[in-house]
């Protein structure tokens, strides 16, 4: 009987990929939000043994990275539409409120604060976001709750436009700031208590490894470094982060949500006393 699921999960796996991926664009349309909607339903809805028999599945592992791929630039496309649509609207905070993924990141940013109240007394007063997009939803979420001053950094000068304009509407320009560049080409980040990165920046292990041991040389010894990643059949949407694969950050705690909310998190600790690289 599973056989016969998986192998069903499979083929549909495939043929939303399949149709995404031939699709010009992924700008939101009732298709593309079905399509959308229809995978993150199969992410969220099965058992341990299921989520195995079907990553195992050779015809399912060919394509997790250009599903990665394929969900990255569906969520560029979802944010860009609502930063643009927020900015313009009259009443910007009800706005924001409406975007249909606003209750997830309000949980999921409720649970990192959690993660970071554990690891350490008290939270932190300088805080970098790597991969914001255009629509920074956890940052803006910090800056309003906590009024915690932002970084933001994302390699895509026009979604780091759109999420300017957003943060000028929603009166956050004095507490978000943001700047279009490459993770890889930081230099110092040693202002910065804890550094968040988005799940979607870095698309393979090799791509994660080698962002992870550029940020240790330039992050200051006792910064945290925020994670996140997923699991099971979430690993459709967003790439698993071994925490056996932290190095070389010590990984402080692991939290796997098991609702709505799509994304674990890791939290680890930048170690050691060398100075900052450069």
């Amino acid at each position: 009987m599973n056989t016969v699921i998986d192998s069903s999960l499979s083929t549909r796996i495939h043929r939303i990929y399949s149709e995404l991926a031939s699709m010009g664009s992924l700008e939101p349309s009732q298709r593309v939000n079905h399509l959308f909607s229809e995978l993150v339903s199969i992410s969220m809805s099965r058992s341990r043994g299921e989520a195995d028999e079907v990553l195992g599945d050779p015809a399912v592992s060919a394509i997790r990275e250009g599903l990665w791929r394929v969900c990255s630039r569906g969520e560029y496309e979802l944010e860009r539409h609502w930063a643009r649509r927020i900015a313009a609207a009259d009443d910007p905070a009800a706005e924001l409120r409406s975007f249909p993924y606003a209750a997830n990141y309000d949980k999921l940013t409720r649970l990192e604060l959690s993660g970071l109240r554990g690891a350490r007394d008290e939270l932190p007063r300088r805080v970098l976001f790597i991969g914001s997009g255009p629509l920074p939803f956890t940052s803006i979420l910090l800056a309003e709750r906590l009024g915690l001053p932002v970084s933001n950094i994302d390699v895509d000068e026009e979604a780091c436009a759109d999420a300017r304009s957003l943060a000028r509407r929603l009166g956050l320009s004095d507490r978000l700031s943001f700047a279009c560049a490459d993770a890889l080409a930081c230099s110092d980040l040693s202002e910065f208590d804890c550094v968040f990165l988005a799940a979607l920046v870095g698309m393979n292990r090799r791509e994660k490894s080698r962002l992870l041991h550029h940020l240790h040389g330039v992050m200051r010894p006792g910064a945290l470094l925020l994670v996140r990643s997923s699991q099971r059949l979430r690993t459709l949407l967003y790439p698993e982060v071994d925490i056996q694969g932290m190095a070389p950050f010590e990984p402080l705690l692991e939290i796997h949500p098991h609702d709505e909310v799509i994304n674990s998190v890791i939290i680890a600790e930048r170690p050691g006393h060398d100075r900052i690289a450069g």
